[in-house]
C-alpha cells in the first residue's frame, strides 16, 4: 500500500494506465513524496520518490530508508552497516532523488594510452586492502553494485523458477540506466549479450559490432568499455595469450595478455576455484575492455563473481551450502556483498527476512578480524554467528514471520515478473539441513539465537 497525492493506492489492485499518471505527476513536483505504508512502526508511512526507467515511472526508496521498511516490503534492505556499501555511500555513491539520477565515481580508467604497459586485473581490495580507496568504486564494486541494484541478492520462494539469462540482462541495463560517471552515463559505457540463437546469429553480430564501433580507432588513447556476462571459459590462445568466452557470445572472445592472466589467477584464485569446485554454479565476469584497430577485443581490466544456480552471489562452500539450503526449504532473505571490502572484513552474509525481527547471519572464520558490526539500536535484528574454523552449521532460526498471500504476490519486486524468464530451473531435492527438534515459541527462538552465537563465537 501507497499513500501517493493524498491518495491510498493498493498496487496489487491498481493498473498502470491509472497509476502511471499518477506517478508522472509526482514526478514533476519533487517536493511532493509518495509514502510507503508497509510498516506500522513508521508513522505516516516511509518517503520514497518517482525515477523514470525505460519510459516508466517506478517507485523507489528514498537513500537510507530501506532498513525502516517491513521486512516483507519489496523495498526492505538490510542496514548498510552490515554489507560493503556503507562507506561508498555519499562519496563513490552519490544518490540524487531530486533528479533520479545516481553518480558514480569510478576507480579504474576507461581509457588507455595504446603505448602503456597491460592492465592488471582489478583486484577489488583483495590484494592490498590497506590502499582501497572508498571514494571510488572498483571493477569488483561496480559489479556488486549492478547486480544489487538489480536485485538479484534478494531471494523469496515465489521467485523460483524465473531467474534466467533474458531477465539478468534485463534488470542489469535497467539498473544502468539511472547511473552516471563523471564524464557519460554508464548505459552508453556498459555492453551485456543478448540471448544467443543461432537463426539471429547475424544479426546479433551486427548489433554488438555496432555497439563496439567507437571503440575501434588508431590515436594515442583507446578509449574502453565495460562488458558483463556469465563466464563460458577461460581457455589458453595462440602466441602466449588466453582467451575469455562470456556465454551467449561464443563468436567474441576476449582477448587476456599474459600479465593481465597472471595477476586475474592471483587476485580472483578464490573464485576460479570455486567455480572448479561446484559445477551447478556460475561464474560472472565484468571487465573493461578496448577494440583495436582490426576488429580485436582486448581485456584490460577484469573482475569475477561466484553465483548459485539461482543467481545469487556466494564467496566460500560454506556460503554457498547455507543459501542453497535456505532456498530449497522456502527461506526468504537478502544477500550481502562486500564491494570495496576484503575478505577478512566481519560483513554479514545474508539477512532472514522471513523471522522476527530480521536476523542478521554471520559467517566468521580464522581469519575474521573483529567483532560483526553493530547495526542502528533503534533497527530490531537478530544475529546468526557460524564460525566455519571450528563447527559444523548450527541451526537456522526457524521462519517466525507468517506471509500473506497478498505479501507473497508482491514478494518479487514489481520490476521482476515472470514474463522476464520463460526458462524455469528445474526443481533440486534441498539438501540435509540442521532444524530445530521443535517449533518453537518466540522466547525460545530468542535462547535459541543467543545459544547459536556464543556457541559458535571463539
Amino acid at each position: 500500500m501507497y499513500a501517493i497525492d493524498d491518495q491510498i493506492i493498493d498496487r496489487a489492485r491498481v493498473g498502470d494506465d491509472y497509476l502511471q499518471p499518477l506517478l508522472a505527476a509526482v514526478h514533476c513536483s519533487p517536493h511532493h513524496r509518495p509514502r510507503c505504508l508497509c510498516s506500522a512502526s513508521e508513522t505516516g508511512g516511509v518517503d520514497m520518490y518517482v525515477a523514470r526507467i525505460s519510459g516508466r515511472y517506478v517507485l523507489k526508496r528514498m537513500p537510507g530508508t530501506g532498513p525502516h521498511h517491513a521486512s516483507v516490503c519489496a523495498s526492505y534492505t538490510q542496514p548498510m552497516e552490515l554489507t560493503g556499501l556503507a562507506p561508498l555511500l555519499g562519496t563513490a555513491i552519490r544518490e540524487q532523488p531530486s533528479t533520479g539520477l545516481t553518480r558514480l565515481a569510478l576507480g579504474f580508467p576507461m581509457a588507455r594510452s595504446t603505448g602503456r604497459a597491460a592492465a592488471q586485473a582489478d583486484t577489488g581490495g583483495i590484494e592490498a586492502p590497506g590502499e582501497v580507496d572508498v571514494s571510488k568504486l572498483s571493477l569488483r564494486a561496480l559489479l556488486h553494485f549492478l547486480w544489487d541494484e538489480a536485485e538479484f541478492v534478494r531471494w523469496v520462494p515465489a521467485m523460483s523458477g524465473r531467474r534466467s539469462w533474458p531477465a539478468i540482462r534485463r534488470y542489469v541495463l535497467m539498473a544502468a540506466e539511472t547511473k552516471t560517471t563523471k564524464t557519460r552515463d554508464l548505459s552508453e559505457l556498459l555492453w551485456v549479450p543478448e540471448p544467443f540463437t543461432v537463426a539471429a546469429k547475424a544479426d546479433i553480430a551486427a548489433r554488438r559490432t555496432a555497439a563496439f564501433a567507437r571503440l575501434v580507432g588508431t590515436g594515442k588513447h583507446r578509449k574502453l568499455m565495460l562488458a558483463l556476462g556469465e563466464v563460458k571459459d577461460i581457455a589458453p590462445a595462440r602466441f602466449g595469450r588466453h582467451k575469455l568466452l562470456i556465454k551467449h557470445a561464443p563468436d567474441c572472445p576476449f582477448m587476456i595478455e599474459p600479465d593481465t592472466f597472471t595477476h586475474l589467477r592471483h587476485a580472483f584464485a578464490t573464485e576460479l576455484a570455486l567455480r572448479q569446485a561446484l559445477p551447478d554454479s556460475k561464474l560472472i565476469v565484468l571487465l573493461t575492455f578496448g577494440v583495436t584497430a582490426a576488429g580485436v577485443a582486448v581485456a584490460d581490466r577484469i573482475a569475477l563473481m561466484n553465483v548459485s544456480t539461482d543467481w545469487i552471489p556466494f564467496e566460500s562452500v560454506f556460503e554457498h551450502t547455507m543459501i542453497t539450503g535456505l532456498i530449497g526449504h522456502g527461506r526468504r532473505f537478502t544477500k550481502s556483498l562486500r564491494y570495496n571490502q576484503p575478505a577478512t572484513s566481519p560483513l554479514a552474509s545474508l539477512v532472514l527476512t522471513d523471522t522476527d525481527p530480521p536476523t542478521a547471519c554471520f559467517l566468521v572464520t580464522a581469519t575474521t578480524t573483529g567483532p560483526p558490526p553493530q547495526p542502528d539500536p533503534n533497527l530490531p535484528l537478530r544475529q546468526w554467528i557460524w564460525n566455519t574454523s571450528v563447527n559444523a552449521m548450527p541451526s537456522i532460526p526457524p521462519t517466525t514471520r507468517h506471509t500473506s498471500r497478498t505479501d507473497l504476490d508482491r514478494a518479487p519486486s514489481p520490476r521482476h515478473n515472470a514474463e522476464e524468464a520463460p526458462h524455469s530451473t528445474p526443481t533440486k531435492e534441498a539438501p540435509s539441513w540442521p532444524t530445530h527438534r521443535t517449533h518453537p515459541t518466540d522466547d525460545s527462538m530468542k535462547n535459541s539465537c543467543a545459544t547459536t552465537s556464543a556457541s559458535t563465537t571463539t
